[in-house]
């Protein structure tokens, strides 16, 4: 059975001892890559990956093959174009890119009120 590469984009829960909670993260966004033969099998591959590194998952919010994607910037595709890279040289696990942590609605509009 042919193996794509996935990527999808989720909001985690941070847990105990994971890595995004020894950053003073209760939870994050992180993209993530995994070879799978179809959406539903990358879903699960990366929901038994989150919660052995110690995660929950709370949504994905997108899930596509690797080779669909447009990014609207460069930092976006630099950051795929390296998940895709190291997922190559360790197919059968599931690879992290950075954690990004979660912006409350609250802040959003300081944020907006300060612009």
């Amino acid at each position: 059975m042919s193996q794509t590469a996935y990527l999808v984009s989720c909001e985690v829960l941070c847990g105990e001892g994971s890595d995004g909670a020894l950053e003073g993260m209760d939870s994050a966004y992180v993209i993530v890559g995994v070879y799978a033969a179809n959406d539903e099998e990358a879903m699960t591959k990366i929901e038994a990956s989150l919660e052995e590194e110690g995660y929950g998952l709370v949504e994905a919010d997108w899930i596509a093959p690797a080779a669909d994607m447009e990014w609207e910037d460069a930092e976006a595709a630099a950051e795929a174009a390296d998940l895709v890279a190291r997922l190559a040289t360790i197919p059968d696990e599931v690879v992290y890119g950075p954690l990004y942590p979660m912006i409350e609605e609250d802040d959003e509009e300081e944020v907006d009120e300060a612009a």
